[in-house]
């Protein structure tokens, strides 16, 4: 049986795409690892380029879809080929470090709580040598990941950067969800499902090139309202764990409070204050941290209100919408010129 096994979904990538990514799975420094390809009814050469390549290494297992099924079915079928300790993602228009694999087994290895981990990612557009920007998630407690995943997927595990102890996610009957309602983000409902059963680890290091080009083409610009949509069903699912019937506005408030400074609106601290209220029973989630992360976030948007507002009667209701302990602490980082950290 090896390590690890990398598994990959195939639909039509362009073959100059899908023999870059498969050159660099096989030229690991890590060789104890099977690769499963699910070729997912391809209809171009990519097909012929993922044989050519199974006849030269033996490592390559090619699964055939007779009809395109999707990226969420194809994976959960990658996912039963699969023999390794570990399961590692892969897309077929990325390029691997020589490393990565080596770097994220011992990362595990190192980790035996940890159901899945992600890594960093050096993303370009075309010219693979022009790294244009890294995606660098930093490691927090599990009680933060378990709250932010309430909130959104970002910035936690990039996908194809993923690798799976695979005991626990057949001990847990974890696979990716294939209901349409999850169509465009059946990584984050995954997160969220191995949130519940394991620890969720970071990699503080790069192990890929993620292919991010600019064309209206890509999937978060096709199809970006589907994916609001899904975020949207997901968070509700969470929710419902606090008894709480997300609504459209509440999702407004809840995508905005994770996101940069927002325009001042109490209506995100009453939301918060539910979010807070409700947990406090059922205590699915850190109630410390859960307090400390949402006011953390009200201070945040009230303190930068403050700074610019010119009104001086509206600088004093939104200082007065601080909560206990919060003015004082303004007040010093106000005289220390010091500003708050991003949620």
């Amino acid at each position: 049986m090896p390590k690890v096994s990398i598994f990959m979904s195939n639909y039509n990538t362009p073959s100059e795409y899908l023999k870059k990514a498969l050159d660099s799975v096989l030229s690991q420094t890590f060789d104890d690892f099977e690769v499963v390809i699910i070729n997912d009814g391809s209809v171009d050469d990519s097909k012929t380029v993922l044989y050519d390549y199974a006849k030269r290494d033996k490592r390559i297992k090619i699964v055939e879809n007779e009809q395109n099924l999707g990226l969420p079915c194809s994976l959960n079928k990658g996912i039963e080929c699969c023999n390794g300790e570990y399961i590692a993602r892969m897309d077929t228009d990325d390029i691997c470090y020589p490393d990565r694999i080596e770097k994220q087994v011992a990362y595990m290895d190192a980790h035996p709580k940890c159901i899945v981990s992600g890594a960093w990612a050096d993303v370009f557009c075309e010219d693979e040598n022009n790294i244009v920007k890294t995606w660098a998630p930093k490691m927090c407690s599990q009680d933060e990941y378990r709250i932010r995943l309430m909130f959104s997927s970002a910035p936690l595990i990039i996908h194809p950067t993923a690798i799976f102890r695979r005991e626990l996610l057949n001990k847990n009957n974890l696979r990716y969800p294939e209901e349409i309602k999850y169509k465009y983000a059946e990584d984050y409902k995954m997160w969220t499902q191995c949130s519940a059963c394991g620890e969720i680890g970071i990699l503080e290091e790069n192990v890929i090139k993620y292919r991010d080009e600019n064309s209206d083409n890509r999937i978060t610009v096709r199809h970006e309202k589907e994916m609001a949509q899904c975020g949207f069903e997901i968070q509700r699912d969470q929710l419902k764990r606090l008894d709480i019937e997300f609504t459209q506005e509440m999702y407004n408030y809840n995508h905005q409070l994770l996101m940069g400074r927002k325009p001042y609106d109490i209506n995100y601290k009453h939301w918060m204050d539910l979010i807070i209220k409700q947990n406090a029973k059922p205590n699915v989630y850190s109630q410390s941290v859960l307090k400390k992360l949402l006011r953390e976030r009200w201070y945040n948007i009230v303190y930068y209100e403050i700074a610019y507002e010119k009104s001086f009667s509206k600088r004093i209701k939104y200082f007065n919408s601080f909560y206990f302990g919060q003015r004082t602490k303004f007040i010093v980082s106000r005289i220390t010129k010091k500003k708050p950290v991003k949620f």
